[in-house]
């Protein structure tokens, strides 16, 4: 840095672009580039055998829907982070289980019914009397 060259080497040397700076892309934290890829292979042979027992239990028969399932069940086998685990899981329960019914219709449904039994219980009865006022003022003290 004190000569003419120093300074000139210095500047190539800090603007010259870093060849492998970094993870390598799709590598997760804690692990290495050769540390996973034992781990993805398991991972596939194993998706592939799960999507193929899933295609003939629930009838898939697209292609492109066999291979959607593929990757999403590889995703799950494989360490990656709880976002794109659940989002993978969210993706194999749509493809297989149909989504339970809204509890909000079945209650409204229930409280339709209930409203519907008192008015008919109210028909049937006489009708209620309201009585404004204090005990005391309706029967007198005692």
């Amino acid at each position: 840095m004190e000569t003419e060259e120093g300074r000139a080497l210095r500047r190539e040397w800090s603007t010259k672009p870093r060849k492998r700076a970094g993870r390598p892309v799709g590598v997760v934290d804690g692990y290495t580039e050769e540390m996973l890829k034992p781990i993805r292979e398991k991972s596939a042979k194993e998706a592939k055998r799960i999507v193929e027992i899933m295609s003939d239990q629930y009838n898939i028969d697209d292609e492109y829907a066999k291979e959607a399932l593929e990757a999403a069940v590889r995703i799950m086998r494989e360490p990656a982070q709880n976002r794109d685990k659940l989002t993978a899981a969210r993706l194999v329960l749509d493809f297989c289980k149909s989504k339970p019914a809204s509890k909000n219709e079945l209650t409204i449904g229930r409280a339709e019914d209930f409203l519907t039994s008192l008015l008919e219980n109210d028909e049937k009865e006489e009708p209620y009397v309201v009585i404004h006022g204090t005990a005391e003022e309706q029967f007198g003290e005692d």
